[in-house]
C-alpha cells in the first residue's frame, strides 16, 4: 500500500469512528431525556456512567489524530479535514457532557412528587438529535449547503427553550414549592439549548471544510 492509500484509509478510519462516536452521543442524549420524562433512574445511571466511554474515545480519537499528524504530514487540504474532525470530536465530547448532567437531573429530581407532564424538554431533545445527525451526515457528505440549512433549524430548538423556560417560570411564581424542581429542569432546557449550539459548531466546521472559511452560521 502506498503512503497516500495508507493515509487516506486511515482517514476514512477517523471518520468511521466519528459517526460511531456521534451515534452514541445521540443515543445518550435520547435515553437522558427518557430517563427524565419516565422518571428511570437505572437508565440515567446507565448514562452517566457511560459518559466515560465518549470522554475515551474522544481522547483516543485526538490521540490518533496527532499520530497522522506527525507520521504522515498531511497537505494543507488534509489537513483542513484532519482539523474538522478535531474540532467536531470535542463538540460530540461536551455534547455526552449535558446528556450527562440531564441524567444527573433525573436522579436528582426522582422522588419529587409528580407536576406537569413534559412536553417541550422532550420535543427539544428529538430535534437536537435529528439536526446532529444531520450535520454529521452533511460532513461525511462534504456537503455545506445541508450544513448551513440545518444550523438555521437551531431557532427552533431556541424558541422551545424560551417557551419551556417562561412556562416554568410561571409555575414556580404560581407555586413556589415547585421551585427546587423547576429551576432543575430549567436548566435541564438550557443543556439541550447548548446541545443546539454545539450541533451548529459542527455544520461550521463542515463550512470550513468545503471553502476553508470559518463562518458563523445562524448568528
Amino acid at each position: 500500500m502506498s503512503t497516500r492509500s495508507a493515509f487516506e484509509s486511515e482517514m476514512r478510519s477517523l471518520e468511521d469512528r466519528l459517526r460511531a462516536m456521534a451515534d452514541q452521543v445521540g443515543a445518550a442524549v435520547d435515553q437522558a431525556t427518557r430517563s427524565l420524562v419516565e422518571n428511570d433512574s437505572a437508565l440515567a445511571r446507565r448514562i452517566i456512567e457511560g459518559d466515560e466511554v465518549i470522554n475515551r474515545l474522544w481522547a483516543n480519537l485526538q490521540r490518533d489524530i496527532l499520530e497522522i499528524i506527525a507520521r504522515q504530514q498531511p497537505l494543507a487540504s488534509d489537513l483542513r479535514e484532519i482539523l474538522a474532525i478535531s474540532a467536531i470530536i470535542t463538540d460530540l465530547e461536551r455534547i455526552g457532557d449535558h446528556a450527562k448532567r440531564i441524567a444527573v437531573t433525573a436522579l436528582e429530581i426522582a422522588d419529587d412528587p409528580p407536576t406537569e407532564p413534559f412536553v417541550d424538554i422532550p420535543r427539544m431533545a428529538l430535534l437536537a438529535c435529528s439536526l446532529l445527525q444531520g450535520q454529521v451526515d452533511a460532513f461525511l457528505q462534504r456537503d455545506s449547503q445541508s450544513a448551513r440549512s440545518i444550523a438555521v433549524r437551531d431557532n427552533e430548538i431556541d424558541a422551545l427553550y424560551r417557551k419551556c423556560y417562561s412556562d416554568l417560570l410561571a409555575d414556580m411564581r404560581a407555586d413556589p414549592a415547585t421551585i427546587d424542581r423547576g429551576s432543575k429542569l430549567m436548566w435541564t432546557a438550557k443543556s439541550i439549548e447548548r446541545i443546539g449550539d454545539h450541533v451548529t459548531n459542527i455544520g461550521e466546521w463542515v463550512v470550513f471544510l468545503e471553502t476553508g472559511q470559518l463562518v458563523e452560521l445562524n448568528a
